[in-house]
């Protein structure tokens, strides 16, 4: 017995956190079977492993070739063996609740003994006591995400910080662990980035070159996994990281980010320490404890010359934070749970500064003393687990009601395909589930895991919507996996072959995205209809065109529109949008934007010899959710390249058809142009005519 009371808090510490995992899945069998991921990027990771488990690594599908949508590198490795053990659809589910139920605990472990290293064993008793009372942490390290993984490496981390001397080498273990922890998480990389060139800094300081030398190793697996993602997908990062960054968004420009990035730590700063809403029990608290425990970190790191564990383990939390933050537009106002999920990782490490807040402030023997700080130490925890069970119950229901959404949207959908349609090709908008159980070629219109698709979601249904009619026949989708209204336009919608709509839902919050995801039919009948000017040019030819909206046609004619600057939380239906009308000559559907500044510039392949006629699409409809409201005409002029007004007309206020404005150049007006107007105006394609 002897032998096995060291083992005691450990297990301890196991048990309650698979009590927690297990409360978690039995309030979710009691609302849904089978077991189900309560978000469906879970279900990504599923899908990453089975295609791992096929040897066919970073694919998304039979055939795929690469896809840089795996946030974590390694998560999905861990996976792929059960599935090619045999754990295969619900199965796998279950195998991914179970390791992410270990890897929960073993964060609990893996800070207490940070905590005991620093402030003794009974002020580390409060660290997993503090961690496992914050509910959006249970409920992330559970959901199938990358969360418990990335947090059991970073205490992990910590621990063999605590252990490295501070001169020579890393260890062969902290080597390793470095490189696993930046493949574990985006801003988990980063923060692997700092701490290795602080310490690459300090033995370059020591004039030791080869232990600096060292200290660069783990940086290996990182550097080849960005330069794959930037030769095979375009960009360094995940797509996620595309789709979600405040950098490749429309309208983006360094006040924006400033303005925005300010504005976010405000709201996380009252969201996680003041608001009484925050996941954090006893927040207030929270922020003293932090406060008291970060000074005793540090002076114990100065005194025993841990100053690298010391930093890392009171900065570190708030540099996960403000990553996200500096890098993923998020925009909810107050703070709410997707947001807390998003910086879960940093719980842990806020919970280890904490806990060491309740080292025993004089050093004595005596025994009073001692029972004194155990009791008041067993006094905190117990009034502060009774503090957390509310929340936790809350988020076991958001949990089960998330998977009880899942298995009625996105899995069903994907069980109806391999079921129904193993041959489709399928354009979806989650990407987790409907993949992962239909087996199937699909295509991410979101980006999240289709690679160069995110630069066109983020511009809204105008984008989305050429993208689609320029897609050459063998490359377009024969079915749509969607929420009818999410693509912008149903001009490719058909036959609707089956419907999910939602339960009755038990719990007020839903992380479900709509009401009813369906499978329809693609239908492409009405592609190319705008490709020409509506009105007759009896003796001129379209020389060249510009379609606005269409990513491709912009990028070649150099096109720069003044859309306006952004604002955080404007959705992609700013940046562009869809107009059709049924006019005398037959169906146009065209998408364009509007051009809140006044200004387009663009250049066009013309004949210097011959006169240019250049017709501007304008018109649409008067008023379109989250586009201005135009009201009256709009005078604009078309400038050369040397600011020399060639040509003016007056565009019409938009009254719901399409107008064509014609401008009139002489021959030898230069190729690049510039539009000119005091007001906004909204463009969907220019055409350059020129005799025949």
């Amino acid at each position: 017995m002897q032998r096995l009371r060291p083992y005691l808090p450990y297990v301890l510490i196991a048990l309650v956190a698979i009590a927690i995992a297990w409360a978690f899945a039995a309030t979710t069998l009691q609302h849904t079977r089978p077991m189900g991921l309560p978000i469906d990027d879970g279900y990504i990771y599923l899908t990453y492993a089975k295609q791992f488990g096929r040897l066919q690594p970073f694919s998304y599908y039979p055939g795929g070739g690469y896809s840089a949508g795996s946030t974590s590198v390694l998560w999905p490795m861990l996976l792929a063996p059960f599935w090619a053990l045999g754990a295969r659809g619900h199965a796998l589910v279950w195998v991914s609740f179970g390791m992410c139920t270990a890897l929960y605990a073993a964060t609990g472990i893996g800070i207490y003994q940070v905590v005991k290293k620093i402030a003794g064993a009974a002020a580390a008793v409060i660290a997993p006591v503090i961690l496992f009372g914050i509910a959006p942490f249970a409920w992330g390290a559970l959901s199938g995400m990358e969360v418990a993984f990335a947090s059991a490496l970073l205490a992990t981390l910590i621990l063999l910080l605590l252990e490295q001397a501070p001169t020579g080498p890393p260890s062969k273990k902290l080597i390793a662990v470095l490189a696993c922890t930046s493949l574990s998480r985006p801003e988990a990389m980063l923060l692997v980035f700092g701490i290795v060139g602080i310490a690459v800094i300090q033995r370059l300081r020591q004039r030791d070159r080869r232990s600096a030398a060292w200290w660069l190793a783990p940086l290996a697996a990182p550097a080849l996994w960005l330069c794959a993602n930037k030769l095979f997908a375009g960009q360094l990062f995940p797509n996620t990281g595309v789709a979600k960054s405040h950098f490749y968004l429309p309208g983006f420009d360094w006040t924006y980010w400033f303005g925005a990035v300010g504005e976010q730590i405000g709201k996380l700063a009252k969201g996680l320490f003041w608001d009484p809403k925050s996941p954090l029990v006893w927040p207030r608290v929270v922020l003293l404890l932090w406060v008291i425990g970060a000074v005793r970190i540090a002076l114990w790191s100065r005194r025993e010359r841990r100053l690298l564990a010391g930093a890392v383990i009171i900065a570190a939390p708030f540099a996960l934070m403000l990553t996200v933050i500096a890098s993923s537009g998020m925009t909810s106002s107050p703070w709410s749970f997707q947001n807390y999920r998003y910086i879960a990782p940093a719980f842990p490490l806020l919970a280890i500064t904490c806990a060491a807040a309740f080292v025993l402030p004089i050093a004595s023997e005596r025994r009073a003393v001692i029972a004194g700080h155990i009791a008041a130490i067993a006094v905190v925890a117990a009034l502060f687990t009774r503090a957390a069970f509310p929340g936790l119950r809350a988020d076991m229901r958001l949990f089960a009601q998330g998977a009880m959404d899942s298995n009625t949207q996105v899995v069903a959908i994907g069980e109806y395909l391999h079921r129904k349609l193993p041959d489709a090709s399928v354009m979806f908008h989650d990407a987790g589930a409907i993949a992962y159980f239909g087996d199937g070629r699909v295509y991410d219109m979101l980006g999240l895991v289709t690679n160069y698709q995110a630069g066109i979601a983020n511009n809204g249904p105008g984008a989305r919507f050429e993208f689609l009619e320029s897609l050459p026949a063998e490359q377009r989708p024969t079915h749509f996996a969607y929420y009818p209204s999410w693509l912008g336009t149903n001009e490719f919608y058909g036959e609707v072959l089956f419907n999910t709509p939602l339960r009755p839902g038990f719990e007020p919050r839903r992380v479900v995205g709509d009401g009813n995801m369906q499978v329809i039919v693609a239908d492409f009948d009405h592609v190319g209809t705008g490709e020409r000017p509506i009105g007759a040019h009896p003796g001129w030819a379209v020389v060249d065109r510009l379609d606005i909206a269409d990513l491709a046609s912009e990028r070649a004619h150099g096109w720069r529109g003044a859309q306006g600057r952004r604002k955080l939380g404007d959705p992609t239906a700013r940046w562009s949008l869809v107009a059709r009308e049924v006019g005398p000559g037959g169906l146009v559907i065209d998408g364009g934007r509007t051009i809140r500044g006044g200004t387009e510039r663009f250049t066009v392949t013309l004949d210097p010899a011959k006169p240019t006629r250049l017709v501007l699409r304008c018109g649409g409809p008067a008023g379109v959710p989250f586009q201005e409201t135009i009201s009256a005409p709009v005078p604009v002029e078309i400038l050369d390249d040397d600011d020399r007004v060639v040509a003016t007309q007056t565009i019409p206020a938009p009254d719901g058809r399409f107008e064509e404005v014609t401008f009139e150049l002489p021959a030898g007006t230069s190729t690049t142009l510039h539009t000119r107007a005091a007001s906004p105006y909204r463009a969907f394609h220019w055409f350059a005519l020129q005799p025949e």
